[in-house]
């Protein structure tokens, strides 16, 4: 059964927007989805090894799966 969060995930590059949100700030895309799970924030990626390691160079907010896609 799919929860019902605030948050949606954008489908081409996984980022958690909020509902009503029309194009993805990250990518541009138009295609959003509430069907995601698990979910990676980086707050401070200059201190992050997590970050470093996937290359993220400012804060995120990420759905790790989307479907069964792995986003991360």
């Amino acid at each position: 059964m799919a929860r019902r969060t605030s948050l949606i995930a954008c489908k081409n590059c996984g980022a958690l927007v909020p509902r009503g949100t029309k194009v993805c700030p990250e990518c541009g895309s138009t295609q959003f989805t509430e069907n995601w799970s698990g979910m990676l924030v980086v707050v401070d990626p200059e201190n992050s090894v997590i970050a470093r390691e996937l290359g993220i160079d400012k804060p995120v907010r990420k759905a790790i799966l989307i479907g069964k896609k792995v986003m991360i």
